[in-house]
């Protein structure tokens, strides 16, 4: 399949997922107000979406990136905003959500540069932004969550700066063929392949080249254990009803084997996306996620 091809296929898949979208109303009673910032940093400009409660915050304040997810090809949505709305209010903080380049427009190692150089700004302009550079945490959801784990490598690779701490859920820690990995009883269930095949699909328009298969920074299962033991202490959440369940929770298994401090949770009855799509499960989630946080901000 030629590029062109691949962002045909991939602006039809971005038409159809169209779901979840806010009214006006809904729009309005957020609790939070949002101002689309654009980060030039380390060669990459990134659009960033910056929410503030609506109402006073310390200053200089908390601060979480977020980074969604979407399986490397779909973009930031309204699901995204209003998840990142509830951070900021709960935890009376400012919240940046990434609108980082997309594949196969963009291929790996795009999104990875572009959230390694957002944390690298926040962090050398925290005080100028009024931030508190010791509590700036990273949040990412599916392939946002592996985006936070390449800007964790690399931080440990570089010595550069390393948040407070982490939240990774249902992330893919492993890019081999998701059809392979399915249960003999889940290979029997056509949905189950059928969604196999897309997420296989989805990596094939996130990666150009078959070794990047096992680059760590897009497939952090395959990192060292040195890569891996100086994460920040993570919060690491897995669905029940999800092809990447058994990955995610081998990734904290082996963060806590290596001295991390990981909080681990598999929340049942859930599927891939739950947290921010909202469907069952997702306020067991946002609870964990907001008690994680205030531990740390």
């Amino acid at each position: 399949m030629t590029k062109a091809e691949k962002i045909e296929k991939a602006e039809i898949v971005r038409a159809r997922d169209q779901f979840g979208t806010m009214t006006p109303e809904e729009t309005a009673a957020l609790p939070g107000t949002e101002t689309k910032l654009e980060i030039a940093h380390l060669g990459y400009t990134v659009p960033v979406y910056e929410i503030r409660p609506k109402r006073p915050i310390p200053n200089p304040a908390p601060l979480v990136i977020n980074f969604h997810g979407g399986g490397f090809i779909k973009g930031r949505s309204d699901r995204d905003r209003r998840y990142c709305c509830f951070l900021a209010d709960a935890l009376n903080c400012i919240v940046w959500d990434v609108d980082y380049s997309l594949a196969p427009e963009y291929p790996f190692p795009a999104a990875v540069n572009e959230t390694h150089a957002v944390l690298e700004y926040a962090a050398a302009n925290a005080s100028s932004l009024g931030i508190r550079q010791d509590k700036i945490a990273v949040s990412g959801h599916s392939a946002g969550g592996a985006l936070v784990a390449a800007a964790l490598i690399i931080a440990g690779r570089t010595g550069s700066f390393r948040p407070c701490c982490a939240l990774m859920e249902y992330l893919p820690c492993d890019m081999s063929d998701t059809v392979k990995k399915l249960s003999p009883k889940l290979r029997e269930d056509p949905f189950w392949v059928k969604r196999a095949d897309v997420e296989n699909e989805y990596t094939a328009y996130y990666l150009e080249k078959e070794s990047d298969l096992q680059n760590p920074l897009c497939a952090p299962a395959s990192a060292s254990d040195a890569e891996l033991a100086g994460f920040p202490p993570c919060l690491i959440i897995s669905a029940e009803i999800d092809t990447r369940q058994a990955e995610t929770e081998q990734f904290a298994a082996r963060l806590v084997g290596l001295g991390v401090p990981v909080t681990a949770c598999r929340v049942l009855g859930a599927m891939h996306g739950f947290s921010v799509n909202r469907t069952p499960g997702w306020e067991k989630a946002l609870e964990l996620h907001q008690r994680f946080f205030k531990v740390f901000l």
